[in-house]
């Protein structure tokens, strides 16, 4: 990814800036019954990174687990499967231990217990699940790689997945590391994707309540089309930990692999980016239960995500074909032709295949989001229902629909604010990102969003106060300091925004747009020269940048550097009559017809 090269992952410096951003973060707190940093400090202590391999010594998986008893390690099943010996480290010990064994497996809810030779361990208390509240407040602990890392989540409901119950969680592992706290347990950052970070070994983590107490253990899948942080009931582990038996050697009894548990050694190797590897379990999986529809559909996510997706899109396409062939009632599988579609443009096909959808399962609150998405996408190009009942129209019907089923759905509440913006609805859109924002205080995007809405009705003040919010948040949210800076300058704070843009270059300094505008507000300023050095960075990242070519000939014709103007009026003429940037143009010629006369 683009932002991986830049100066913000190369300079540790800034990376320290940002994480201490992350750290001031105070909107909406959460009331615990025990402190956050105690909450961290005592579940760090206990959470260990686990590495299983097989006979021959080759790693088969790595993952999380925690201390239940001073020697007794709780994990997933599919941790341990196939797995001849392995070893547990805690977070920030040197010391490494070997499992001995196995005491008890509970393959149909992927949990497993693991005996150790350990002292001074204070194990994790088990709370009860049956208790939690939806929108409660948890924290997720785990060890990428031996680090600590503790983040913020909230329950979001409580699904069945094939008989299994699952507690499901917004954030957490897989949630931005706006909610990562406290900095004093943070190794590294990782490069994000889909704007959320996953982190090698976050298997098998503990969730903890706002007591410090263990209510589940989490579990990453592919639900509906994307990747959902689900959570193990702790109730369900209770009940493995009255089974514990003699403890039995790692793998002996049994040495195959199931389908299942290629599945999720996939689903790992998915998220630490390695799509081949992952592509292969899948196959695997496919190989042992050649009617896994679920294998087949990760396995066409995997070649989507190559990094030649035009050569493997057809193996993407194959495989949910071939899940739709075996299981033509499967709503997931048409869902995802639908992801497809989208890629390709296929407007009509991509909304055909969410009907389908929402025909099998009338409930796939994701399909009706997803498909009044494609309407407005269609909207914003123009060519479908715009005559009849119009694109956004359309969409908002669509999340009308999604939230009358899931009422707790911000990016439902969210996206229809955003439909209602594009109909010019902003009052109506605000109402929208006040229930999305209610739902999920993190929410950056919403903040974002409102603050625009606000900027609309001229309501500077709050629209700011919006993006101060989105950016203590996510302090690289680069669109944030965009939108800031752009108000700041109509209320003639120039050094402030020459701040925000000064922020943008420091996390993207490849970005010529933030020296575009920073050079605006320098030449407003009469700043003319420094104006033009940014002019000639915003032209050095974009060569075909009419408006810098324009405004940079503005900036030189102040200076009395005439001839160097005009060359660069003629050339931002000739970029606007290719890109057929009609106003552009006129307004070139008219500067022109001026400096001629």
């Amino acid at each position: 990814m683009k932002h991986r090269d830049t100066l913000f992952w190369k300079n540790p410096q800034i990376a320290i800036i940002v994480f201490l951003l992350f750290c001031t973060i105070n909107a909406a707190p959460a009331q615990t019954t025990m402190p956050v940093e105690a909450i961290a400090e005592k579940a760090l202590a206990a959470t260990v990174y686990l590495e299983m391999k097989d006979t021959d010594g080759k790693t088969l998986g790595i993952g999380s687990g925690f201390f239940v008893k001073p020697n007794l390690i709780a994990t997933n099943y599919h941790m341990i499967e196939g797995a001849a010996n392995g070893t547990a480290k805690r977070v920030g010990k040197s010391t490494t231990y070997n499992i001995e064994g196995v005491t008890a497996t509970d393959k149909k809810n992927d949990l497993a217990l693991l005996k150790v030779k350990a002292n001074g361990i204070k194990p994790l208390s088990l709370g009860d699940s049956n208790k939690i509240q939806i929108w409660e407040t948890v924290y997720v602990t785990w060890s990428p790689e031996g680090s600590g890392m503790l983040s913020k989540g909230i329950i979001s409901s409580t699904q069945s997945e094939d008989t299994k119950e699952r507690i499901k969680i917004l954030g957490g592992i897989s949630g931005s590391l706006k909610n990562t706290v406290p900095p004093k347990v943070i190794k590294r950052r990782l490069p994000t994707r889909f704007g959320s970070s996953f982190f090698p070994g976050s298997s098998g983590c503990p969730v903890l309540n706002t007591k410090g107490e263990v209510v589940g253990m989490s579990f990453i899948t592919f639900e509906g089309g994307g990747i959902s942080n689900f959570a193990i009931p702790s109730e369900t582990l209770k009940k493995l930990m009255k089974q514990a038996k003699t403890v039995k050697p790692l793998a002996q009894e049994k040495k195959s692999i199931s389908a299942e548990t290629y599945l999720l050694w996939g689903n790992l190797k998915y998220d630490l980016w390695d799509y081949a590897s992952a592509i292969k379990d899948y196959t695997a999986a496919i190989q042992l239960k050649p009617d896994f529809v679920k294998a087949y559909i990760n396995r066409g996510y995997a070649n989507g995500r190559l990094q030649y997706p035009d050569e493997t899109i057809a193996d993407y396409i194959a495989d949910v074909d071939t899940a739709i062939q075996i299981n033509p009632n499967n709503a997931y599988a048409y869902y995802n032709r639908g992801i497809i579609n989208r890629m390709y443009g296929q407007d009509a096909d991509e909304i055909a295949d969410y009907d389908t959808a929402i025909r099998l399962k009338p409930d796939y609150t994701d399909a009706y989001i997803k498909r009044g998405n494609a309407k407005i996408s269609l909207g914003q190009r123009g060519a479908w229902m715009k005559v009849e009942i119009g694109y956004y129209a359309a969409a908002i019907f669509d999340y009308d629909t999604a939230i009358q089923i899931e009422p707790d759905n911000a990016y439902a509440y969210h996206q229809r604010g955003y439909a209602k913006a594009w109909l010019g609805q902003d009052a109506e859109a605000i109402a929208d990102y006040d229930i999305a924002i209610q739902l999920n205080p993190y929410y950056t995007n919403s903040y974002i969003a409102r603050g625009n809405a606000k900027r609309r009705l001229e309501q500077h003040v709050a629209a700011i106060a919006d993006y101060d919010i989105a950016i203590r948040l996510k302090p690289d949210a680069i669109y944030a300091y965009y939108c800031r800076g752009k108000i700041k300058v109509l209320l003639g704070q120039h050094a402030e925004a020459i701040a925000d843009y000064d922020t943008i270059i420091l996390i993207e300094p490849d970005d010529g747009k933030a020296y575009y505008n920073r050079g605006n507000v320098k030449a407003e300023l009469g700043q003319y020269a420094e104006a033009i050095a940014d002019y000639d960075d915003a032209i050095l990242f974009k060569s075909d940048y009419a408006e810098a070519y324009y405004n940079r000939g503005k900036a030189k014709n102040k200076l009395g550097r005439t001839s160097e103007a005009q060359q660069d009026f003629r050339t931002a003429l000739r970029i606007a009559i290719n890109t057929e940037d009609a106003n552009l143009k006129t307004a070139i010629e008219e500067t022109l017809r001026i400096l001629n006369e």
